[in-house]
């Protein structure tokens, strides 16, 4: 049989390749369905519940990895343009045999070079299943001629609070919050996929947010849309997160003193900044805590960055700043969901709430201020503009 399908042209191997992957996901319980558009392209679209793969299996002569990763790379990109953005990727990569260490080039490559974005998987005709990718757990064949250590690829410790992940809490949390405390899409999502396509982010990303949202049991199991519950604990554990995590500042000042007002509202302009902390709760008219310099949050600290705002040098000692440079920990969240107030980039209300818990500087007070205001209704369940 080995030999027989060894020998067979790509047509036919890319088939046998094709049923293979079919029965395999037919077994585990996914409705398989062959070929779902051919101008899209795709060979399977699988499905089982809200989660939706396109499949794309390439097929090789030989299991040889320099034969199996360019074809890898090809069906990868095939099957990303075909998923869209409503279905998850899944490339496959086939041959008559394959050895662990052939498999493992491809498994790594895929690790590598995408990352979660996009499932992986390895089959041969002579028993060889191996998947990996969100859902995709359970789906290895029994009989793996090797060690299972031999395939394994690092798996990824799940952060429900990554920098990723907190800006998908935004845009679930959106609708209940006004406009100008926080900028993000503002609809109800049936699914990761239109999650994903609103928050501008990967399915994979969306979908791994998803089902570790179900994981803890912070999403409603009834609705029909993703709604959070338990909504306590998740703020707490939220804020917990953000507090163990930390943020790099530096005192700086204003090596011209003109007017200092003026000096921060040219830098904030620059589009490389905004305003957080307790300068941004203010900006929000929900300010609490006065006397503290206003922070200015950027992406990172670089010397170009620094240098980029000529006016902007670091405090002497004994000098008082004219302002903090926070180097935030969750440049996506941040900058994602900051809005404008008086033309001015500001942290929502949410990142304000989030940044200035962990503070020492009055920090709890300015907190528990947005939380009345603002935030319990959320937490709650019950809408409030603020």
């Amino acid at each position: 049989m080995n030999e027989l399908q060894s020998r067979s042209s790509r047509p036919e191997r890319e088939q046998n390749a094709e049923q293979i992957v079919a029965e395999v996901f037919a077994k585990a319980g996914w409705e398989v369905r062959r070929q779902p558009d051919r101008q899209a392209g795709g060979d399977l679209l699988v499905r089982r519940g809200r989660n939706s793969y396109v499949v794309e299996v390439k097929a090789a002569p030989e299991g040889r990895g320099d034969r199996l990763i360019p074809l890898w790379s090809q069906a990868c990109l095939q099957a990303k343009h075909a998923a869209g953005e409503r279905h998850m990727p899944l490339a496959v990569v086939a041959a008559p045999k394959i050895g662990p260490r052939a498999a493992k080039q491809v498994l790594d490559f895929a690790k590598e070079y995408s990352g979660n974005d996009v499932g992986v998987g390895v089959v041969d005709f002579a028993g060889l299943r191996l998947f990996r990718g969100e859902y995709l757990e359970g789906l290895d064949s029994a009989d793996v001629r090797s060690s299972p250590a031999e395939f394994a690829m690092p798996k990824e410790v799940a952060d429900l609070f990554s920098d990723l992940n907190q800006w998908l809490l935004k845009v679930l949390l959106a609708p209940e919050l006004a406009d100008r405390l926080l900028a993000a899409p503002r609809g109800r999502y049936h699914n990761a996929s239109q999650l994903a396509r609103a928050a501008n982010v990967s399915v994979m990303s969306a979908s791994r947010f998803v089902r570790e949202l179900e994981r803890l049991g912070y999403l409603h199991e009834s609705r029909g849309s993703l709604g959070l519950v338990r909504r306590e604990e998740l703020f707490r554990r939220w804020e917990a997160s953000v507090m163990s995590r930390g943020a790099k500042e530096v005192p700086m000042r204003f090596a011209l003193r003109r007017e200092p007002k003026g000096e921060l509202k040219r830098m904030l302009g620059s589009g490389r900044a905004c305003l957080g902390l307790f300068a941004a709760a203010d900006a929000l008219g929900f300010g609490f805590v006065h006397g503290v310099p206003a922070h200015v949050c950027v992406q990172r600290f670089t010397h170009e960055a620094i240098t980029a705002w000529k006016n902007v040098v670091p405090v002497e000692p004994g000098e008082p700043p004219d302002l903090i440079l926070r180097q935030t920990a969750t440049p996506q969240s941040m900058f994602r969901g900051l809005v404008r107030a008086d033309g001015l980039p500001v942290s929502d209300i949410l990142q304000v709430w989030l940044d200035v818990s962990s503070h020492l500087s009055r920090g709890q007070e300015q907190a528990d201020l947005i939380r009345r205001r603002v935030l319990d209704a959320v937490i709650h369940g019950e809408p409030k503009s603020g």
